[in-house]
């Protein structure tokens, strides 16, 4: 059984510890997931967020500010991808200088059942560790901690 930690007791260095840990267990499961599909933690979800976007696509700064991270990351993320043929790039209709990042047609129900095949195998290997309800509270905590404090904005 895993050690709980008495939040009166427990240091910031130990708090530090269990959350580079956590980390990095669940991006190796992730990362052991989407392997037989060929993809990387990153590229999924690039991928994913350009499935959300639709028909209409996202474009390359779009997606660099949603994920927090540079443009030229997701550009050489979105240059993988597309060598894979999952996307393609267009022109913006409004600004021929920008560039939107669409999945390509056939590509879609791929990334749906892909979507689907990680999920099932997430939740079996979390659910042995976690309740469904506590890993909806971890998520939550989660979100609050991904938002900017208005000092940060």
């Amino acid at each position: 059984m895993t050690k709980l930690f008495d939040l009166s007791n427990i240091t910031t260095y130990q708090a530090a510890v269990q959350q580079s840990k956590a980390f990095r267990e669940l991006k190796q499961l992730k990362d052991s997931i989407l392997k037989p599909h060929g993809l990387t933690g990153s590229q999924w979800t690039v991928l994913g967020h350009t499935a959300d976007a639709g028909k209409a696509g996202v474009r390359i700064t779009a997606l660099a500010e949603q994920l927090d991270t540079t443009q030229a990351f997701i550009t050489n993320t979105v240059n993988k991808l597309a060598a894979k043929g999952y996307v393609e790039r267009r022109a913006d209709p409004l600004d021929s200088r920008v560039r939107i990042v669409v999945i390509k047609p056939k590509y879609v129900p791929v990334v749906a059942k892909i979507e689907q095949a990680v999920r099932a195998a997430l939740r079996r290997e979390i659910y042995s560790k976690v309740t469904p309800e506590e890993l909806k509270i971890y998520v939550n905590v989660l979100a609050r901690f991904a938002e900017k404090s208005p000092k940060q904005n």
